[in-house]
């Protein structure tokens, strides 16, 4: 461990359990909140001895669903919510449905008080919007790295998997709460439990701050090629400025000739083809996902326009962008419909 857990390690206070409340904002992912909860439980198993204690907290103290539907009651709303040493928000999709100036109050005055505070998956956005993490180094998810660097310039977003800075503690979700909670625990508890709760569920590595989010291209595309692989992962770093492909060859020592044939046998499509494929990948993700404008997202893709940029994404999904995004913000309110009806 680092200089970054001395922020924790006063909660290894000795004489009580460390109170972690976890906030949960409607339609929050399960994996993140169950990768968070479940460490805490086996740390007080495999210690023998209760070393954490958690309570659920919800707006207004009712009950909440995840965004797979199965919910939680709440233990407290946020004006009742006991005193935590250590308070995580977990959020996914619509999270700024859940936006509310008594949340962004009741985190700015927790945190004057000397609370830690985290946040998994797209809870990060609540404490940016709230105002704590000005100059703060913080982890997004890749999906809503660009729309969270548009909207909070002076955040300092990563895409590290998790990061700690002073008293806030950031995961950029899924699978990565776990390694964050090991850090937690770790600088709390010792390295040794930390390992011991890895071990208890088959997690071969505990994972650094710096490890990166997504698989490696390698393995996404069933790429063997070790210069193949060393462009793509150039295109991947270069979505919004993009490489000549003649460059991309040159930096691998092959002739353009080279690069198209491995491209073909490997891929089955010219390196050009798959290029834009990837910049309108992101481009989808991006309009499905955050609520960026055509414009910022033909910028981020790297395209000088957004009628150029609208011309090819018609060509590649026989539809427009527009389409794209109100057909997605109509399944959703579907999914949403589906699910009061249920409950």
């Amino acid at each position: 461990m680092n200089d970054q857990t001395s922020s924790l390690k006063h909660l290894a206070t000795g004489d009580r359990p460390v109170r972690i409340g976890f906030y949960l904002v409607p339609n929050f992912p399960l994996m993140t909140f169950a990768a968070a909860l479940d460490s805490l439980r086996q740390a007080n198993r495999l210690a023998k001895a209760q070393r954490f204690e958690w309570v659920l907290i919800s707006f207004d103290g009712l009950h909440v669903r995840s965004s797979s539907g199965l919910g939680f009651d709440a233990d407290a709303a946020i004006s009742k919510a006991p005193r935590c040493d250590v308070v995580i928000l977990c959020a996914g999709i619509n999270y700024s449905d859940a936006y509310d100036s008594n949340i962004f109050a009741w985190l700015r005055r927790i945190y004057s008080e000397g609370c830690i505070l985290g946040a998994v998956s797209t809870a990060v956005f609540f404490l940016a919007k709230a105002g704590l993490l000005e100059g703060r180094r913080c982890a997004v998810h890749w999906e809503s790295l660009a729309s969270f660097r548009s909207e909070f310039p002076n955040c300092f977003a990563t895409d590290d998997i998790f990061a700690i800075d002073g008293r806030f503690l950031t995961s950029s979700g899924g699978t990565v709460t776990l390694d964050m909670m090991l850090y937690l625990i770790a600088a709390v508890e010792g390295h040794g439990l930390a390992s011991l709760i890895s071990d208890q569920f088959n997690h071969p590595r505990i994972r650094r701050q710096d490890d990166v989010q997504r698989m490696a291209p390698e393995d996404r595309f069933g790429i063997k090629n070790a210069k193949l692989g060393f462009v793509v992962r150039r295109m991947e770093a270069t979505l919004g400025d993009p490489v000549e492909i003649s460059g991309l060859a040159e930096s691998v020592a092959l002739s353009l000739r080279q690069l198209e044939r491995l491209f073909r046998a490997s891929l089955g499509k010219s390196p050009s083809q798959f290029y834009i494929d990837l910049r309108m990948g992101r481009a989808r993700e991006l309009l499905v996902d955050t609520e960026l404008s055509v414009a910022e997202i033909a910028e981020i893709c790297g395209y000088e326009s957004a009628s150029h940029f609208s011309r090819f994404y018609r060509r590649l999904f026989k539809e427009s962008p527009v389409a794209t995004r109100r057909a997605e913000k109509q399944r959703e309110r579907l999914t949403l419909r589906t699910m009061s009806i249920d409950a």
